[in-house]
């Protein structure tokens, strides 16, 4: 059995006058950045459909050290030693992004080049592709729903639900276009919400998250099962963060200890092949996001 490796998925969230053409030009055309004495890059990068609408590219985000060291056998001698090697890589990580569903899939390499570094190097690199001038990337990653749904129902009370949410380009769901209006109607770049109460907040986010985890209709089927319980900015932020257009946290009580729940602690990913090809690493991220879009019901506006 070949050795597999686990992809994360996350939202690539555009803010400004950050475009997917201008992802896309900064991928294939790349600036190079350093943090801590290292350097990123993107290399190898791989386009799917046509030039001018790709259904998306491929890349490897390399970390690497402008000065490294390799170990060599000298024949001659008979001895081994240590060779200078210029921009030698350190890590490398695929990635697929799909402008369809603003989504990324990329690979975590424990102790190389995990989740966290990668974002922040990916994020910066866009960024420094504009010269950080009205425009700016983050990746927010998507929530398992049913890992995150079995640790709500545990709770006996929710005290705190706090969310930041950004616009969703280019996908809505019905439980939360209310706040989704809102934010168009506001030209907002980012919303923030905080509720707390120390008795349990009255919230159906519980219930409403199991129906749109186990939901397999359309949309007017999911929002005509949920209009019943939707109620309160709090419960549809926290939803439009489960579906990686934000970061959301709920604070609860379970056998009397308080949990902290994040929906970044509960991150969608898949397993493949640890080297895939480009073209196999789309197809299944592919079939992946639109999974999720279907499950959830999520909409293009």
């Amino acid at each position: 059995m070949p050795v597999q490796s686990r992809y994360y998925m996350s939202r690539v969230i555009k803010i400004g006058q950050l475009t997917t053409e201008k992802i896309i030009a900064a991928v294939e055309n790349p600036a190079f950045i350093s943090m801590r004495g290292t350097r990123y890059t993107f290399t190898d990068f791989e386009r799917f459909g046509p030039a001018e609408k790709p259904t998306g590219v491929f890349a490897r985000l390399a970390k690497y050290r402008p000065e490294g060291a390799v170990d060599v056998v000298r024949q001659e001698a008979h001895l081994s030693g240590r060779e200078a090697v210029e921009n030698l890589i350190e890590a490398a990580s695929p990635f697929v992004y799909l402008p369809e569903f603003s989504g990324i899939a990329y690979r975590h390499l424990w102790n190389a080049f995990p989740r966290e570094q990668f974002e922040r190097a990916f994020c910066e690199l866009i960024d420094e592709s504009q010269q950080k001038f009205f425009a700016k990337c983050q990746l927010e990653p998507i929530t398992d729903l049913r890992t995150f749904v079995a640790r709500l129902a545990k709770l006996e009370r929710i005290t705190v639900l706090q969310a930041t949410v950004k616009p969703p380009n280019p996908l809505f769901a019905p439980c939360w276009k209310s706040l989704n209006d809102y934010i168009k109607k506001r030209q907002l770049d980012e919303v923030q919400v905080k509720e707390e109460s120390a008795t349990g907040i009255l919230t159906n986010v519980q219930q409403l998250a199991g129906i749109i985890e186990s939901n397999a209709g359309s949309p007017s089927r999911l929002l005509q099962m949920m209009e019943p319980l939707l109620d309160g900015v709090g419960d549809a932020a926290l939803l439009m963060a489960a579906d990686g257009y934000g970061r959301a946290k709920v604070v609860g009580i379970e056998s009397q200890r308080t949990v902290v729940i994040r929906t970044s602690e509960n991150q969608k990913s898949f397993v493949i092949a640890r080297d895939p090809t480009p073209t196999e690493l789309f197809e299944v991220a592919y079939g992946h996001f639109s999974k999720v879009s279907t499950e959830r019901s999520l909409e293009h506006p």
